[in-house]
């Protein structure tokens, strides 16, 4: 059911229906309360058939649409209710939405003439944008190029969590980009956290891939230690001078994308982590531990090390 939107509109034609795609209702949820703040009304669809009916049954012209949806995947939905629009003379524009994103999606995406594509976790401000292109005008040859970009660096990131938990033994020398650097943290968090790094990344590396293998039991979810995952991988990123995207960290845990986006907010609130702006892109945060909770987790962490068999 669509929550009530809030008295401060952006949107320039208030209550205008703007139609939800997605399997995971707690994500619905969530999406619908940012575009109805923004004055639109959610109209919600949990599956294709739903969406094909809301869609007959009511003025629309703007669909969320994620990619991958139990019957068939999002792209193949966006062709239907585009044939059906055409068919009874309607425009709808599309902005497609995953947690998974790829090249080869995007590319899919742009083909089928979608407007916008957005990765999990979306922002309130990341709708309004995208709303706005949508009533505005149509995604430049450079806008393309920067959703490219996105992906690719996605893409990248992926196939590094992929190398860290496949890839047994030794871990690589970290390879750092020269444009990444650590982000700005209060004094204490600079200090260095170990005299010898490389034995902190190869452990921290296998305690993820242990973890990962832990996870694959029961189907993922049973046995899995989303919170502790997240936390391992925003170490190895310190000892490496990464920085960790939201959506990255999302990734890391191994939990459902709007599971690990809650979980997110639940240790930001507690001051567990830290959510640094990134200075370049507005819309992307980056996420840091708490520089009180990070030198006990090190410590922690440095206690296993010295434990009988753990060196070497």
């Amino acid at each position: 059911m669509p929550l009530p939107p809030e008295k401060s509109h952006v949107a320039s034609e208030p209550g205008e229906p703007v139609l939800i795609v997605d399997d995971d209702r707690d994500w619905c949820l969530e999406c619908a309360f940012a575009v109805e703040r923004l004055g639109y009304e959610a109209l919600i669809a949990n599956g294709t058939e739903d969406a094909m009916a809301i869609f007959i049954q009511n003025d629309v012209s703007v669909a969320i649409v994620d990619y991958n949806l139990p019957e068939r995947d999002g792209l193949s939905l966006i062709q239907s209710l585009t044939q059906t629009a055409e068919q009874q003379g309607r425009h709808l524009s599309f902005i497609m939405a995953t947690g998974y994103a790829t090249k080869d999606v995007a590319i899919g995406a742009m083909r089928a003439s979608v407007s916008d594509f957005l990765e999990k976790p979306i922002t309130q401000d990341q709708l309004r944008q995208a709303l706005q292109r949508i009533k505005g005008q149509r995604p430049s040859a450079p806008a393309r190029d920067m959703l490219l970009e996105k992906i690719t660096g996605l893409g990248a990131e992926l196939q590094r969590l992929a190398q860290l938990i496949d890839t047994p033994g030794s871990a690589p020398t970290p390879q750092v980009a020269p444009q990444s650097t650590p982000p700005p943290a209060p004094s204490e968090a600079a200090e260095p956290i170990e005299s010898d790094p490389a034995r902190l990344n190869q452990y921290i590396r296998e305690q993820l891939r242990r973890e990962a293998k832990r996870r694959e039991i029961g189907g993922g979810e049973l046995f899995g230690d989303p919170t502790w995952a997240m936390l391992l991988d925003l170490l190895l990123a310190k000892i490496e001078g990464r920085r960790i995207s939201v959506s990255s960290a999302c990734i890391a845990s191994g939990a459902p994308m709007s599971t690990a986006l809650r979980l997110v907010r639940r240790l930001v609130g507690e001051e567990v982590l830290c959510r640094i702006p990134d200075e370049h892109d507005r819309r992307r945060h980056f996420l840091i531990i708490n520089p009180k909770f990070e030198q006990p987790l090190m410590d922690y962490i440095n206690d296993q090390l010295r434990q009988p068999g753990r060196r070497g």
